[in-house]
């Protein structure tokens, strides 16, 4: 069942590829590509096990039999034959034609030795008596196969299952089994009636996917081949792309969970250096960790000192001991947007007025089951960016100010490093940084009017996104004491995700086409997906159709987790204000992205 909705899902690719003007990655669908040639290997290795050949027993000496087949037969060891004796002859009943002799099994035997012209091979099965004088073959049927994909990219583990299919060699059987022990696939096999299981793992490198396949024979579980062949990691992300978004359709979440709470951040980091992914939220003022099982159950919580608003969080073994440390950024008296030309605050907009913004930066450390400050900056914002904190200076005037530079930690203290080298303009939030297939870095980009621009590496903007992606949900005034001049806004970015070699971004769809109000929420969100292969850029939607707002978003492995403010004036949330329950409740959504 899994395929035949692949297949569909696959025809419908390939539809799209071939109408007249549209994209297509392979004019010609037959062509041998690199992936179709690294994936042969395997193929070939599985097939030199099931040469049709029919040979004679020469002779048995305890449990090691003889035949007179070698490597010109393309015997190999590993291979098991069949053994048969022949009995009468039989006739078609009303041509009297001769159709061949009745076969007597004997038993199986597996080649342990090849030479030249004969082989031996241990009895696996049946009495060594019966061998002498007896037959041997491997019949030309089609191998029933237990398909066991495990951790390999879904769109990959379909490419291979269709060459394999198209050979006519072999009858796979697939199943739903994602992370099983060798004892619970073989079980599988039995049940299913398969002869052999294929067994696939990948280990994704630099450049390359490491794809090792191993055959075992299902009656009594032994490994006979282990081989295995490289993929460029662009093969497979072109057929993920090729493969088209990954609709969200209710119910189709793994696990989803309510948030009694208005979350506007979110992170992920293993606190306790154990190995265990928690999660954090961050509302207001406040910091909630929580485990993420089937229900959220609370670890810990605490309060950013003073009574500023959360604007950004990540996590990041600051320390380098196996902890994640909390990166926490808060402002104080920083005006919204929003806000700014309100009655209330027209005296604070006068020449003179004291501006009082701040924006503090913490670190939080997890010590005596209690997160503590080990680091604090006075205006200053801080980010997570390549296993390094970065920071940058903040003024009342522009926001954003002066160059990016790591905080190094040594011997207990943070210390400023060298400048971050970015395009001129652009702030700590506003970007990502992303490798090509070859190893070259660039970088995605905001630009401030909400379109993705791609950097190469050598800083040059090659590619911008067509659609503007809504705007930030966050903009704050630039201060002036001339309440008469308007020096515009600055916006606290949305945070670009790196998911293998993509990086993620939220688009965001307004209620009327044109405009939202904030307080409302958008009518729709999605996630797009950007690939630079060393040459262009490629997007796609990842996740779409999401009613709401995506306020934030993580990826752990093959786990999507996306927080939604649900839209207010959906019919939805009106079931909700109709049963009394608290419409402005937040959801938390958890996908599987593999495949994806």
């Amino acid at each position: 069942m899994i395929r035949k909705i692949a297949a569909a899902i696959t025809f419908m690719a390939f539809v799209a590829a071939y109408i007249p003007g549209t994209l297509a990655a392979d004019k010609n669908p037959t062509a041998a590509s690199p992936l179709n040639q690294s994936l042969e290997k395997l193929k070939t290795d599985i097939s030199s096990y099931f040469i049709a050949v029919t040979g004679d027993v020469i002779s048995v000496d305890g449990d090691m039999v003889t035949i007179n087949k070698g490597t010109g037969a393309a015997i190999r060891t590993g291979m098991r034959l069949t053994s048969f004796k022949e009995g009468a002859t039989f006739t078609h009943p009303v041509t009297k034609e001769y159709l061949g002799k009745m076969e007597m099994p004997v038993g199986t035997i597996e080649i342990s030795s090849v030479g030249a012209a004969s082989s031996k091979g241990r009895i696996v099965s049946g009495k060594a008596a019966d061998f002498a004088d007896a037959k041997v073959k491997i019949a030309g049927k089609k191998i029933r196969i237990l398909y066991y994909q495990g951790n390999v990219d879904w769109n990959l583990g379909d490419s291979y299952f269709r060459i394999l299919l198209d050979s006519g060699r072999f009858e796979l059987i697939d199943t739903g089994l994602q992370s099983a022990g060798n004892a619970e696939i073989v079980a599988e096999a039995k049940k299913e009636g398969a002869e052999v299981i294929l067994a696939l793992s990948s280990e994704e490198l630099k450049n390359t996917i490491e794809i090792t396949q191993k055959l075992y024979w299902v009656n009594d579980g032994k490994l006979f081949s282990d081989s295995r062949t490289s993929v460029a990691l662009a093969s497979v992300k072109q057929l993920k792309f090729s493969a088209g978004a990954f609709a969200w359709r209710q119910g189709e979440a793994l696990l989803t969970y309510k948030i009694p709470f208005s979350a506007k951040r979110m992170a992920v980091g293993d606190f306790r250096g154990v190995g265990q992914l928690d999660i954090v939220f961050a509302s207001d003022t406040h910091i909630g960790i929580y485990k993420l099982d089937v229900d959220l159950k609370p670890l810990w919580e605490f309060n950013v000192p003073g009574s500023g608003e959360i604007l950004w969080i990540d996590t990041l073994d600051v320390n380098k001991d196996g902890r994640d440390e909390i990166l926490v950024t808060t402002a104080t008296g920083v005006k919204s947007a929003l806000m700014a030309y309100s009655t209330d605050d027209t005296a604070a907009m006068r020449p003179g007025a004291d501006k009082g913004g701040t924006v503090r930066s913490f670190i939080f450390s997890l010590q005596d089951d209690k997160f503590k400050p080990i680091w604090k900056g006075e205006n200053m914002f801080i980010r997570a960016l390549e296993k390094n904190v970065v920071a940058q200076e903040f003024s009342n005037a522009d926001g954003f100010e002066g160059q990016l530079y790591p905080l190094e930690f040594n011997n207990g203290r943070f210390t400023k490093g060298k400048p971050v080298f970015i395009k001129k303009g652009l702030n700590i939030y506003d970007f990502q940084y992303v490798y090509a297939p070859d190893g070259r870095r660039g970088y995605f980009a905001w630009d401030e009017s909400g379109f993705v621009n791609f950097f190469n590496d050598k800083g040059v903007r090659t590619w911008v996104s067509k659609d503007e992606f809504g705007g930030f949900q966050d903009s704050y005034k630039k201060e002036s004491r001339n309440v008469v001049l308007d020096k515009g806004n600055w916006t606290m970015k949305d945070k670009f995700v790196t998911a293998n070699a993509e990086v993620l971004a939220v688009k965001r769809n307004p209620m009327f086409g044109f405009v939202s109000i904030k307080s409302l929420g958008y009518s729709s969100s999605e996630l797009r997906s950007f690939w630079w292969n060393g040459i262009t850029v490629e997007e796609r939607s990842y996740l779409e159709q999401v009613d709401g707002t995506i306020v934030d978003y993580v990826v752990i492995g093959d786990r999507l987790l996306v927080l939604v403010k649900p839209y207010l004036l959906s019919f939805d949330t009106a079931k909700v204000l109709l049963k009394g329950e608290n419409p402005a409740a937040m959801m938390l959504y958890l996908f599987s992205t593999k495949g994806r």
